[in-house]
């Protein structure tokens, strides 16, 4: 008699395959920064995380996005084992480019899970912080003028 019994770790593969299509969608399906923010000729975000549980030591990070660039500011949670997890920062691009500023700065909290079996300590909780500057292109002449 064969018992169809899967292995935890499958089920979690399964999870961690799911979670990459979800991004590869989003990212796909973004349009360019350029037909999004016509004004705005790029985008950077330098990036250093703090693991308040001292589960690992995480690299700072920079991202550049060009005006030809997806205008798709999601980041990828960098602890490995992470689910569901990672930073939007598209709230923060829109807050910075509805002040007319150029440079924000702030903290975000992963919210993934780490160990789904055990909710207590489940949460990921990994640090980012972040420097987010834009840069404007020149204004565009007005034909009609």
């Amino acid at each position: 008699m064969h018992l169809n019994h899967r292995n935890p770790n499958e089920k979690q593969g399964d999870s961690f395959k799911r979670q990459r299509e979800t991004w590869r969608r989003a990212y796909a399906e973004a349009c360019s920064l350029r037909e999004r923010f016509p004004r705005v000729e790029l985008v950077v975000v330098d990036m250093a995380f703090t693991d308040v549980k001292q589960m690992g030591t995480y690299s700072a990070q920079m991202r550049s996005f060009s005006a030809s660039a997806k205008a798709f500011f999601a980041i990828a949670c960098p602890r490995t084992l992470c689910l569901d997890g990672g930073f939007d920062l598209d709230s923060v691009v829109l807050d910075l480019l509805g002040t007319g500023d150029t440079t924000t700065t702030g903290t975000l909290e992963c919210r993934g899970w780490v160990d789904p079996t055990r909710p207590e300590h489940a949460r990921c909780l990994l640090q980012m912080h972040y420097r987010l500057r834009v840069f404007y292109g020149a204004p565009q002449p007005n034909p009609t003028k």
